[in-house]
């Protein structure tokens, strides 16, 4: 079984950890950029977010990707990352409401209340049984034909990656505290088969993998139509 940090030894080191996420722009910005360029962000009515760290994807969604109506809900179980994220979208408080979870891996909507799902960086911090569960929220909160996005780590191409892959999953198996908690991924494993992948890309930065998945929500009845 792999070793993760409990909820609350997580939400503790997001806690302390705080602005300095944003550090972590130099390997994850490509990812997340590839992840909005698959969203068809244009027409979005109601955006998710679950894990949304100091608001920086929010804040960048609202001001230059999504139309002016649209909401955006996020959710983050550190209460200093929920600080975060409410002063930087503060300027589009009308349309972005941020709250503080308790790590449940549950999305911050209703029942097929948002077209669009996002978390970056998120899921591998998450137990096998957390992200299993997450997957099938995301069921529950997306409208049909509504797409889910993610981003994690995962195990880069090249000899460099396979390098850099193998100290940081020795040092998650000692301590995940030392990672932030987090650990590389095959995060397509996860997804059911009732989703339809419309995009999947690894991309390695310096050796650190990301992964990028993209699936859109078909139930029967729109298969059908």
């Amino acid at each position: 079984m792999v070793r993760t940090l409990s909820h609350s030894q997580a939400r503790a080191f997001y806690d302390r950890f705080g602005a300095k996420q944003d550090l972590q722009g130099w390997y994850e910005d490509a990812a997340v950029d590839d992840l909005v360029a698959h969203l068809s962000l244009g027409d979005a009515r109601h955006v998710a977010e679950f894990g949304c760290g100091t608001g920086r994807l929010a804040a960048r969604l609202l001001a230059s990707q999504l139309p002016p109506w649209a909401r955006y809900t996020a959710a983050d179980q550190s209460a200093t990352m929920v600080g975060l994220a409410r002063d930087r979208t503060r300027g589009d408080s009308t349309r972005c409401q941020v709250t503080q979870g308790d790590g449940t891996p549950r999305w911050p909507v209703d029942d097929g209340a948002a077209d669009r799902l996002l978390s970056t960086y998120v899921t591998d911090l998450l137990s096998d049984e957390d992200i299993t569960a997450l997957l099938t929220d995301a069921w529950r909160a997306l409208a049909p034909g509504g797409l889910l996005g993610l981003v994690s780590l995962t195990r880069g191409e090249g000899v460099l990656s396979r390098v850099v892959t193998g100290l940081w999953e020795t040092a998650h198996r000692l301590n995940p505290v030392w990672v932030g908690g987090c650990r590389p991924l095959a995060l397509r494993g996860y997804l059911p088969d009732r989703w339809t992948v419309t995009h999947h890309r690894v991309l390695t930065v310096l050796g650190l993998g990301s992964e990028v998945l993209v699936a859109r929500k078909v139930d029967a009845g729109s298969a059908a139509a």
